[in-house]
């Protein structure tokens, strides 16, 4: 069935009331399927419809596409350490609970090279609202967040090793169920410069729709504990409707932790306390948030694994980009995995 006939009788499920979305999302996919990039309409579209059908559309889209990229021959070895069958039993607690935490944590050497990467090179904050690039002293911060660029955590050995890590992409495949491809890659601190939480470092709830559907690793870089900004997570959210009318007729914006208490219970609002090292995977599509930093600091590396780049237009992080021997390997037998960093490798 194609992209349009199956948006065709959701359209007829839910009324004109979508029509406009619809068009300009199938028009979007043609463009994207013939350039490689994605109007910005088209990726307001595929939002909206999000909020409009509860995600319902993003299933819709996602089945097509994994009908056409079978999944990959790859084992669980690397940092996960994982056999066929742990990998069946996470993809289906990511499919009902939205999150997995990993028993194994990422090796000391690792941990310590990321963050000596994170002390060393510059990553952008906000200074008086204003964007600057400052290396991020812990004793002295000057903003909420600090975010490194793709191009520059790039440069990380450690980083590039966590890109070709088989077990991280045996997981992603697992749960979206064909071939994934590693789509984006960040690294930022949360400090306690600010006494509030900010909207803008993502420390309120909220969901991602950058993607048609996605996972993402949180590798915890530092301790946290409840007052370093744990990653916090709604169980269920992602689910298709599980986000309720109330929240999603607003739009992608950012949700007040009053308004996520009423639609859920305490028990389903995870917070992740834990060790340098901890290993986190989840669906943002669900409501999440960084906490608000009270103390200390956090350090976090993340990967996304999509079914399709089609969505945001991230820049282009590659310009000098020089692979690492582990990671040319795995693009050479992957290549599709890695086509937004490395392209036409042997």
């Amino acid at each position: 069935m194609s992209l349009g006939r199956a948006l065709k009788r959701m359209l007829e499920r839910l009324g004109l009331r979508v029509a406009a979305d619809l068009a300009v999302l199938v028009a979007g996919w043609v463009h994207f399927r013939r350039a490689g990039t994605t109007p910005q309409r088209a990726h307001q579209a595929l939002v909206s419809l999000f909020c409009r059908t509860g995600g319902a559309s993003n299933d819709v889209i996602h089945r097509l596409i994994a009908r056409r990229r079978h999944s990959l021959t790859i084992d669980g070895e690397g940092v996960l350490g994982l056999g066929q069958q742990e990998l069946d039993q996470i993809a289906c607690q990511l499919t009902e609970r939205g999150y997995y935490v990993f028993e194994r944590r990422l090796p000391a050497n690792l941990r310590n090279q990321l963050l000596e990467f994170a002390l060393a090179e510059k990553a952008v904050v906000r200074i008086d609202k204003q964007p600057k690039l400052e290396t991020y002293d812990r004793r002295n911060p000057k903003g909420v967040r600090y975010d490194f660029s793709e191009s520059i955590i790039l440069r990380s050995d450690a980083a590039q090793e966590l890109m070709a890590d088989r077990s991280v992409v045996a997981v992603a495949q697992a749960y979206l169920g064909c071939a994934p491809v590693l789509d984006l890659i960040a690294c930022w601190w949360h400090t306690s410069w600010s006494p509030e939480p900010d909207k803008d470092a993502a420390q309120f709830f909220h969901f991602d729709m950058d993607r048609i559907k996605w996972l993402k690793f949180f590798f915890y870089i530092t301790d946290v504990g409840p007052d370093n900004g744990p990653h916090t997570f709604v169980a269920g959210s992602h689910r298709t409707r599980g986000i309720p009318a109330s929240i999603l007729n607003k739009g992608q914006v950012r949700i007040d932790d009053k308004e996520v208490l009423k639609s859920y219970s305490k028990e389903d609002i995870i917070e992740f306390h834990g060790p340098s090292g901890m290993i986190i995977a989840e669906d943002t599509r669900g409501l999440h948030k960084g906490k608000h930093v009270r103390a200390g600091d956090r350090l976090v590396f993340q990967l996304e694994f999509s079914d399709s780049v089609f969505g945001a237009a991230y820049p282009d992080p590659t310009e000098g980009f020089i692979p690492a021997p582990s990671l040319r390997r795995m693009a050479a037998a992957y290549p599709g995995v890695y086509s937004r960093f490395i392209r036409n490798v042997t």
